[in-house]
C-alpha cells in the first residue's frame, strides 16, 4: 500500500530486566506531544543538537506509518514549550543483536525507574533472538506508550496496567 508517510512500520517494546546494556554511552532525548483530532501522533523531539517532528498514523494490524523531518533548534524548542504536558525526558542507548537495532529507553524525572527495549521488524510475524536482558512484552499497552506517558505526573497508570496483565514490573 502506498503512503505519503513511505513504508509501515512494525515496533515491538518490552520491559528491560537485569543485567541489560547501561554502559553503552547514551543519548539524551526530551519529547513532548502536540494534540491532534484525526488520530494521528504528532511528536517533537529535541536531543543534543537536533530538533524533529514526527507524525505517526494510528496501528493497524501491529504497523504504522511514521514520517519524520528535521526541525532547526528555535524551532523544536518553541515547539516543545507549546506542548500541553511537560516533556518526556530518557536517555537512549541503541544496541545491536542478532542483526537487528534495539533501542532501550531508560525513563528520567517523573518516569524514572522505567527501562523498555522497542525493536523495529520488516512485518508484524518476522522472528528475533531475544537478548538475555528483555524482559516482558508490552506492545499495545497503550499507557506504556510514550505519548501517554507525556500525558500522565507518574508511572502508576503504566504499572497498574503492567499489573492488570498479569505481568511484573521489570528492572
Amino acid at each position: 500500500m502506498l503512503s505519503p508517510f513511505g513504508t509501515p512500520e512494525t515496533e515491538r517494546r518490552f520491559l528491560v530486566g537485569s543485567a541489560w546494556p547501561s554502559h553503552v554511552r547514551p543519548q539524551a532525548i526530551r519529547q513532548g506531544y502536540l494534540p491532534t483530532l484525526s488520530g494521528l501522533t504528532l511528536r517533537i523531539r529535541w536531543t543534543s543538537d537536533l530538533g524533529t517532528v514526527t507524525v505517526k498514523t494510528p496501528a493497524l494490524l501491529g504497523s504504522r506509518w511514521e514520517t519524520e523531518w528535521p526541525l532547526l533548534p528555535a524551532v523544536a524548542l518553541a515547539l516543545l514549550d507549546l506542548c500541553p504536558h511537560p516533556p518526556i525526558e530518557k536517555l537512549r542507548r541503541v544496541v545491536e543483536h542478532d542483526g537487528l537495532t534495539w533501542e532501550i529507553d531508560e525513563y528520567l524525572g517523573r518516569h524514572a525507574g522505567l527501562v523498555v527495549a522497542e525493536v523495529e521488524l520488516a512485518h508484524p510475524l518476522q522472528q528475533f533472538q531475544s537478548p538475555d536482558w528483555l524482559g516482558q512484552e508490552v506492545t499495545g499497552i497503550a499507557e506504556l506508550s510514550n505519548s501517554r506517558l507525556a500525558r500522565t505526573p507518574s508511572l502508576e497508570p503504566a504499572w497498574a496496567a503492567v499489573a492488570a496483565r498479569g505481568l511484573k514490573r521489570a528492572c
